[in-house]
């Protein structure tokens, strides 16, 4: 089938796939940012990592598509088990704001949501709750290092990097350094 395909070719930023020491975690980096982009991916992760419970940070672009916040909200409400919502380019309009626009349309499926704006912390924060085995979808912003707040684009760290960094914080509060 077509997405199994799809979880094979690696492009920078597209379906890059990180796992803690013991595979209990699968982080996904994708930029999926549009409701087809977010079904596409939600199919493939179900298909390649059955039975294991699934969780997203996301968040949506300020001054924008704004139809996306129902989308976006309502396909990761019906897909996942733990929504995060946060930053992702809000510009001149304030993050938190946008994502309380994002959060009903999650809320409606029946999913738990926490808005944490800022970016690390709630990527952080989605991998240390992961308690049984787990895959992490991280999406918007694959590898870019640039927020757009108010007019300007600032400096930030990757979604990548991000990652990286929280999947070995869990490592060693869980001693699994070395494995």
């Amino acid at each position: 089938a077509v997405y199994v395909g799809l979880m094979k070719a690696r492009v920078p930023g597209r379906m890059e796939v990180y796992t803690n020491a013991d595979s209990h975690i699968v982080a996904i980096v994708d930029y999926a940012h549009n409701r087809l982009s977010f079904e596409t991916l939600f199919r493939s992760v179900r298909a390649e990592y059955p039975g294991r419970e699934m969780a997203i940070v996301f968040g949506c672009p300020g001054k924008k598509a704004y139809a996306r916040r129902r989308d976006l909200g309502e396909a990761a409400g019906h897909w996942c088990d733990r929504v995060y919502l946060t930053e992702e380019d809000s510009g001149e309009e304030d993050t938190l704001d946008i994502c309380r626009e994002i959060a009903p349309n999650v809320e409606k499926a029946g999913c738990p949501v926490r808005i944490i704006p800022n970016r690390g912390e709630a990527i952080r924060q989605a991998v240390l709750d992961c308690a049984g085995p787990s895959v992490l979808l991280l999406t918007g912003k694959g590898r870019e290092t640039r927020q757009k707040r108010g007019t300007a684009y600032i400096d930030c760290v990757s979604d990548v990097e991000y990652t990286k960094r929280y999947l070995h914080e869990y490592d060693v509060s869980h001693h699994l350094d070395g494995m």
